[in-house]
């Protein structure tokens, strides 16, 4: 076995077909992130005929003017079952790069160890779990489990089955919300890359991203033609049309219900009339919505997206509306347009994020919610693994906060 550097054609070809891929591990990924600061390198490992082995797209960061950090997002392209082969790959990467100032490489490979099941509300762990006690006999560092989002990507993903998907599968709650947003005057559109300055409000103080940032995403993505924007608008004309006909038909039904209840006054009647006043009051607010929307202009976006997509899946890469307009729920009607967008091409819809704390108190309940009312499978990977070439660096940088520092920069 010896180890080398990979040309980009090889890697792709080995990455394409392998079983742990992502986009993460791709050519699109490795010039996105050099266009964003990194440096990179490609390796692997190769038997004695020249066979691939494994391979790893590498990126690389300065933690200060002389030492660096590596990360293999979504990485390594391994057999992790073949434990010497593991092993042969993480020492052949120590020797060659303790020398070159790298402190440690962190993975966070594309395994999933465990399925959310619903009626139990518990993870129900898969036999991939014994990966990381075979990654920890390897000398890889297992670093704390992640629930919280604190790790560069999220731990735990909800995807949704879009070739078994119907819209009966909705939460009743979405279906209402979806169903209203036609009323609402909304669209979506997919767009170019000259839109993106439109969603970019919409996302900045949600990711801390610059423009340029989803700019160089663009275009490290757009030659192969897998990214897509999307923006969501409001036709505030529409809407107003719309509500104030809904108002004046719920307003006759409402004084029939007060006619009635003169002369029966059963607990269903009474029901029926709350429910009417509640929808009467929604329809007045409403039609302020409209009509101070109206006033400055006829449209407006108000929700948008990045997704990328790879292989059989597509990943919402970011996603943000207007909190100003939360009452519209675009961000539902949002989830749901791409969900119909893409289930014809594609198996997959990643919802991009989900709380692995599945109790009451948890603080991203409400997160988690949302994301439950598309119906999507939940699943936990593996999570992040540091191999240190420089135990007392590592530790020095770990325990004085610049490590924790360098991820938050990193997440996406």
């Amino acid at each position: 076995m010896k180890l080398v550097q990979l040309g980009i054609q090889e890697f792709h070809e080995f990455a394409n077909t392998h079983k742990y891929n992502s986009f993460y591990q791709s050519q699109e990924y490795a010039r996105f992130m050099e266009d964003n600061g990194f440096e990179y390198d490609i390796m692997g490992i190769k038997d004695s005929f020249e066979n691939i082995r494994a391979a790893s797209l590498i990126l690389f960061k300065n933690i200060d003017n002389k030492y660096k950090f590596g990360y293999a997002p979504r990485g390594f392209l391994i057999d992790y079952d073949d434990r010497s082969l593991v092993n042969d790959f993480a020492k052949s990467l120590s020797k060659y790069y303790k020398h070159k100032h790298i402190i440690f490489i962190k993975i966070n490979p594309n395994i999933y160890i465990s399925k959310y099941n619903k009626n139990k509300n518990e993870y129900i762990y898969n036999d991939n779990v014994k990966y990381i006690d075979y990654l920890k006999k390897n000398k890889f560092q297992n670093l704390k489990k992640n629930k919280y989002f604190e790790s560069i990507l999220p731990t735990f993903s909800p995807l949704v089955d879009l070739k078994r998907f119907t819209y009966k599968e909705l939460d009743k709650n979405v279906r209402n919300k979806i169903s209203k947003c036609y009323r609402k005057g909304l669209s979506i559109d997919k767009v170019s890359l000259d839109s993106i300055e439109e969603l970019y409000p919409l996302i900045k103080n949600k990711t801390k991203k610059s423009l340029t940032y989803y700019k160089n995403l663009y275009h490290a993505f757009e030659k192969n033609k897998q990214i897509d924007l999307f923006l969501i608008k409001v036709d505030f004309e529409e809407f107003l049309i719309n509500t104030k006909d809904k108002y004046l038909k719920t307003q006759a039904l409402n004084n029939t219900l007060v006619n009635k209840i003169i002369y029966d006054k059963s607990s269903k009647l009474l029901k029926q009339k709350l429910q009417s006043d509640r929808e009467l009051e929604t329809l007045e607010n409403d039609i302020v919505i409209a009509t101070q929307g109206l006033s400055e202009n006829k449209t407006k976006v108000i929700a948008g997206a990045i997704t990328i997509k790879y292989k059989n899946k597509v990943t919402i890469f970011v996603s943000g509306y207007d909190k100003k307009y939360r009452d519209l729920n675009s961000i539902d009607f949002l989830y749901y347009k791409l969900i119909e967008y893409y289930k014809y091409n594609y198996e997959f819809l990643d919802l991009d994020g989900f709380s692995g704390d599945v109790s009451e108190t948890n603080p991203f309940i409400g997160l988690n919610n949302f994301k439950m009312g598309f119906n999507p499978e939940v699943y936990e990977d593996i999570g992040e693994f540091d191999i240190i070439f420089k135990n007392s660096i590592y530790n020095k940088i770990a325990s004085n906060g610049t490590l924790s520092k360098l991820f938050n920069n990193l997440k996406q």
